[in-house]
Parts: structure tokens; C-alpha cells; sequence
């Protein structure tokens, strides 16, 4: 027979109620009543119905997060973050991918019992998830990676190797106006290099290391002189590398390359790829508090907003420009 919270009651010698003030640390009881009531749900190796607690409180302590591809490792930091600041507050986070994710799966998922949606997706990739009626947190301007300061740095790196011609492989499209994109135009007109659009390759959302092999190959067919090049990401930085190495071209010997968000392979890489750590975990710690703050207003929790700052990081990917 199952253990209840009716029988660490009777061997605490306490009330149900204090049994569940020292659970959920909802009221303060003495230290001896709370040594008690933990001993006794020891003894008799308790564990409390989520499932009953669920159906009385309406809450699953259970939410989602949404990511567009699984394969990358930046969600998986970005998942550890959550999941690191899901155990603090007493939830549990699961992913899932986008791509595999239609209407209906949600829908599924909501009449199941879930609390909320974490997106990691644009707005475009999201609009499945309108009228769920279900809290979601989005990555907008008060919970953001800021990329500025890094492509900045990153660019300056290209000019005093003596590139100006840097082209960017974008995976996502340049409607979406992702802000990577952005902070890249404007730190090539503040250091006065080329801002040729046919260095500009455009993509329909793909970002793995086949998109950047694609992207590399239709920029190489352009036939427009170009020294460097800056990657959404670095599985697309990647696959760049492995196109320009099937077309006789060597890194950085011919052309230099940075990705962006700082996989752990991209250190692995012949040569080592330069990149921008993007700080995933930061942000996905970011989401969760605010997350459980959407779904406890009451509560102090700590970064409700955060803006997780990006670094560069210079490695032997990025060369002397050639002659």
C-alpha cells in the first residue's frame, strides 16, 4: 500500500497541513517540527501524488521548450541552462523541435498538462503556436543574446588582418532580421569595408553544416573577390570550411572564417575556428526564471530580464589576408 501524507502525519505526530508546510516551504514551522516531519517521510520513504497535487492545484510543474534543430549544440547549452534553474524552482523541462512540432502536437500537449512554452523561434516559426492559450516566454529585447560588441571585435580582427572584401553566410532569411546580421552591416561600414550585397548569401532557415556547405558554394560562384567570411553559426562555418577545402582552397591560407556561438567541436576544427560564444546557458537559465516568474507574478525571482553579452574568440581560422 502506498505511503501518505496522512501517515508521516501520524508518526510526525503533526497535522497533514504542517506536513505540507515543511514539503512546500510554504509556512515556517519550528526546527523540531520540521526535523520531525523529515524524518518520518525518510522512515517511510514518501513520495508525494504529483499527479492528485496537479489535478488540486492545476499546475504540472512541467514546460516545454521549442528549438529549430535539435543537432545543433547551442540548444543543448541552452537546454542545461534551462534545466539548471528548472531543478532550482522544482520543474521539469523538455525540448522539442520545431520542425517536428506541428499544431496539432501542441495542442496534444496542452490537453496532457503542461504549464508553458519556452521559444528559442522567430515569430515566423511560431505562429503554430497562436491561440493556445497557454503562457509562452519569447527571446525578445529584455531576454536577448547581445551579439553587437563581439561583431564589432570580430570585424576589427578581419580589417587589421587586412581583409575588406568579408562575405556572410546568413542560413536564416535576411527578412527575418535577425540581429546578427545587422551588428555585422553596421560594424562593416564603421571600419569602412566593402558592403558588396553579392557577399551577402541568403538562406530559407537551414543553418546546419550541409546549409553552410551549400551557402559556401553558391558564394564561390559568384565569382566576387571576397577574403573572409562570418557565419551564422558554426555548424554552417563548418561546412563552409569542408567546401572550401573540396575546392582546392585552404583555410585561412585563402580565406579566413568565424562562426558564432562557440560549440565545444569548433575548437576541434583543422584549424581551430574562430567563433562568438554566445553564452547559451546564461540565456536559457534567463528564460526559465521567466518562465516560472509568467507563472508565479508573486514571486522575487532573480533575472527576470537579462541581456547576456557575446565575446569573440580569436583562433587560427582567421589569417593574414593574401596578397
Amino acid at each position: 500500500m502506498a505511503v501518505t501524507r496522512k501517515d508521516v502525519a501520524r508518526l510526525a505526530q503533526v497535522s497533514e497541513a504542517t506536513v505540507s508546510y515543511v514539503m512546500n516551504n510554504t509556512k515556517n514551522v519550528t526546527p523540531a517540527v520540521r526535523e520531525r516531519v523529515l524524518a518520518a517521510i525518510k522512515e517511510l520513504n514518501y513520495h508525494p501524488n504529483l499527479l492528485a497535487k496537479s489535478l488540486a492545484t492545476n499546475e504540472t510543474r512541467h514546460v516545454i521548450m521549442l528549438v529549430d534543430n535539435l543537432q545543433n549544440p547551442h540548444y543543448g547549452n541552452l537546454m542545461q541552462g534551462a534545466q539548471s534553474a528548472a531543478e532550482k524552482e522544482g520543474y521539469l523541462v523538455s525540448v522539442l523541435s520545431s520542425k517536428y512540432c506541428s499544431r496539432h502536437t501542441m495542442e496534444e500537449l496542452v490537453s496532457r498538462g503542461i504549464d508553458g512554452v519556452i521559444m528559442t523561434l522567430s515569430s515566423k516559426d511560431s505562429d503554430f503556436m497562436a491561440d493556445l492559450n497557454i503562457p509562452m516566454v519569447p527571446g525578445d529585447d529584455n531576454l536577448r543574446i547581445d551579439y553587437h560588441q563581439a561583431i564589432q571585435d570580430m570585424t576589427s580582427a578581419f580589417q587589421r588582418l587586412g581583409h575588406k572584401n568579408i562575405a556572410f553566410l546568413s542560413g536564416l532569411p535576411l527578412s527575418m532580421g535577425n540581429p546578427r546580421y545587422f551588428s555585422f552591416q553596421e560594424s562593416l561600414q564603421k571600419y569602412g569595408l566593402n558592403q558588396d550585397p553579392a557577399l551577402i548569401v541568403d538562406g530559407d532557415g537551414s543553418t546546419d553544416e550541409r546549409a553552410g556547405y551549400a551557402a559556401a558554394d553558391e558564394l564561390l560562384k559568384r565569382k566576387i573577390p571576397f577574403t573572409g567570411v562570418f557565419a551564422i553559426n558554426d555548424l554552417m562555418a563548418i561546412g563552409a570550411m569542408k567546401c572550401f577545402w573540396d575546392k582546392g582552397l585552404h583555410v585561412p591560407e585563402d580565406i579566413s572564417i568565424c562562426g558564432c556561438d562557440a560549440i565545444e567541436s569548433a575548437s576541434y576544427t583543422l584549424p581551430p575556428l574562430a567563433t562568438i560564444n554566445s553564452n547559451p546557458f546564461q540565456l536559457g537559465e534567463g528564460l526559465m526564471y521567466r518562465m516560472v516568474s509568467m507563472l508565479h507574478p508573486e514571486r522575487d525571482l532573480p533575472q527576470k530580464n537579462v541581456v547576456v553579452s557575446a565575446s569573440f574568440v580569436q583562433r587560427a581560422s582567421m589569417g593574414q589576408a593574401p596578397e
